[in-house]
């Protein structure tokens, strides 16, 4: 070991964090832990190396001396059109966020409309509020507060009306599936040279499980995500679309804009990550419903509101708390992680309230969370959100959180 103090002392810091993480419930809905074998194909040797290319010929490098490396993308990619369905995949965006703004900038022209879900994941309002001039349109689809989705009739006026060019669907806050089918009729209608894209980030593991819905047979044309959420996987982006026209677009529209290299040594770690989807991804995807339900029911039987609950509280890895009689969403949750709950604030509708939290089960389920956890695990939050001591409360939340010591789901 060195004995660089600086370098100590970095080490200190990294074990500090590891230590302090063990000892928490992480219930943040857009992290996961990957299994030691996607940790152990994430190869740094690849990062050193430059893997460019431009539209969608993977094979067309930029740089010498990617013979393998263009294999391993090739593998990687017929893993995941496998596993989704896709004719098409691209790996070059670095998140979910480059996927979704590469993809609506691609496939919209000067002066077009879309309609958004405005709940993190409005892209054309991103391009509009950004310094580049873009002649974009963005508007709000109208959302049903205590259903947490969409209002379909409202959204088909909408439709009829300003004949979008691009409708983005999915959200940061995506507790059940959303009206893909009846969407996308809509837009044939109004507008056949349009464009509904379906933001997976957060259920893309449950889509690869198959038990959310399954957007290309609904009528998306595009699929964009990132890696690490549900799935489980390295973070990073991807975007899986049947149509061929539609890839070239969104190639070019990517590279050389948005992106250069795209960070090669993720792609055996997200092969793996496919893989194992493929092996154990129905039982994982069940365990994280099953676990996100039972732990809305048992919050609720604590008296806790939480979104959607005579909806059956959610049918993916997130549930949406009510807390105005707590207190104030953001300090709670600075609250809930000094008693070592890691959650984070989610804004709501104004009908449904002022204040909420949001949390995810998946990587709980992930290191053996089942519905009989629940109940202690809804304890520990009912006693922060109260205004529990952290002092008292973080060995009772320790004592609860290292129950889940051993990685599930995974392959030899």
């Amino acid at each position: 070991m060195t004995h660089n103090p600086k370098v100590q002392q970095l080490t200190l810091l990294l074990e500090k964090h590891h230590t302090y993480r063990e000892t928490c419930l992480n219930l943040i809905a857009s992290e996961n832990t990957p299994s030691p074998l996607v940790e152990e194909l994430f190869d740094e040797r690849l990062a050193r190396r430059y893997g460019n290319y431009s539209g969608t010929d993977i094979y067309q490098r930029n740089y010498k001396g990617n013979r393998y490396i263009v294999e391993i993308e090739g593998y990687t990619q017929e893993l995941a059109k496998e596993l989704f369905g896709a004719a098409y995949v691209d790996f070059r965006p670095l998140s979910g966020n480059i996927s979704g703004i590469g993809t609506t900038f691609a496939l919209a022209k000067p002066g077009d409309t879309a309609l958004e879900v405005h709940n993190g994941h409005h892209y054309a309002e991103k391009l509009l509020s950004s310094p580049l001039k873009v002649e974009l349109r963005s508007i709000p689809i109208p959302w049903d507060g205590w259903r947490s989705n969409i209002d379909l009739d409202e959204t088909l006026a909408l439709i009829a009306e300003y004949k979008p060019r691009i409708i983005n669907v999915g959200s940061g806050v995506f507790l059940f599936p959303q009206p893909v089918r009846e969407l996308k009729e809509a837009m044939r209608e109004a507008n056949p040279d349009s464009y509904l894209i379906y933001d997976a980030s957060h259920v893309i593991g449950l889509i690869a499980g198959k038990r959310f819905q399954s957007p290309f047979e609904e009528g998306a044309d595009v699929i964009i995500s990132s890696t690490h959420k549900t799935l489980a996987g390295p973070q990073g982006g991807m975007i899986l679309t049947n149509d061929a026209s539609i890839a070239e677009r969104v190639a070019k529209g990517l590279y050389p804009l948005l992106m250069s290299n795209h960070h090669l040594n993720r792609l055996p770690a997200l092969a793996g990550t496919f893989i194992e989807w493929m092996e154990c991804g129905e039982a994982q995807a069940d365990a994280i419903v099953e676990n996100a339900k039972a732990l809305g029911q048992a919050l609720a039987e604590r008296g806790v509101p939480i979104l959607g609950a005579d909806l059956g509280f959610t049918e993916s890895h997130t549930l949406i708390l009510i807390v105005d009689k707590y207190g104030d969403g953001g300090a709670l949750a600075t609250h809930l992680e000094a008693c070592h709950i890691i959650a984070g604030a989610a804004g709501l509708s104004p009908d449904v309230g002022k204040s909420g939290l949001r949390m995810g089960v998946q990587e709980v389920t992930r290191w053996g969370m089942t519905p009989a956890d629940a109940p202690d695990i809804a304890e520990c939050i009912v006693d922060a959100l109260s205004g529990g001591n952290p002092e008292e409360l973080k060995p009772k939340v320790a004592k609860v959180a290292q129950r889940f010591d051993a990685i599930q789901f995974t392959v030899d």
